[in-house]
């Protein structure tokens, strides 16, 4: 199956590219799309190949952009938060544990990215594509804007991408069910990616 010019999937990668390729317009250039939940680690996969240059799936990225996978389920385990729950073990009320991790992980995890994951000279270019793959693995402890406010407040200037597993409604999307909303400042791709739009 090839992939058509009106993917949102296609979509996704080109506006990454562009944006890193020096498009401006946004305040930050984060890119969102929305992927349906049963796709995201076929998704995810694909991204991943693609950063990497392998295969031909389009669009190529272009020689001065560099695309860094960071899977956030991953780097759970090196948040502070997470060895705390650990250390608590049984002891801790599960709605306790739920609001400690609300509270927190999407700072600790930007905190471990811009500390130890992403170069230090890349978090000031534009030219570098992050992308923040297994979103829904931490349901529903943290979402893309808790994530993208923490990159904004550090002042982040790499272009982030984020497939997210929901639904788009009404123009916002959705997560797991949970409230829809805008996710200002991020640029948001219309349509979810689907099945049909995997090449």
């Amino acid at each position: 199956m090839t992939e058509d010019s009106d993917s949102p999937y296609r979509a996704f990668k080109e506006k990454l590219c562009t944006f890193a390729d020096g498009q401006h317009g946004i305040r930050n250039p984060f890119v969102i799309a929305a992927v349906d939940p049963a796709l995201e680690h076929e998704v995810v996969a694909r991204l991943e190949r693609w950063a990497r240059g392998e295969g031909e799936e389009p669009p190529s990225i272009p020689d001065d952009v560099t695309v860094q996978p960071i899977w956030l389920d991953e780097l759970f385990p090196r948040t502070d938060v997470f060895k705390l729950l650990l250390d608590l073990g049984d002891e801790t009320e599960p709605a306790s544990i739920e609001g400690t991790m609300q509270d927190r992980l999407a700072d600790e995890l930007v905190q471990v990215m811009v500390s130890d994951v992403i170069d230090r000279e890349a978090l000031e270019s534009p030219n570098h594509v992050v992308l923040l793959l297994n979103l829904g693995s931490l349901y529903p402890f943290t979402r893309a804007s808790e994530l993208l406010d923490e990159l904004d407040r550090r002042n982040v200037k790499s272009t982030i991408g984020i497939p997210f597993p929901g639904e788009v409604v009404g123009g916002k999307l959705n997560f797991f069910g949970g409230d829809s909303r805008h996710y200002y400042p991020a640029h948001q791709i219309d349509g979810k990616i689907q099945e049909v739009h995997l090449p």
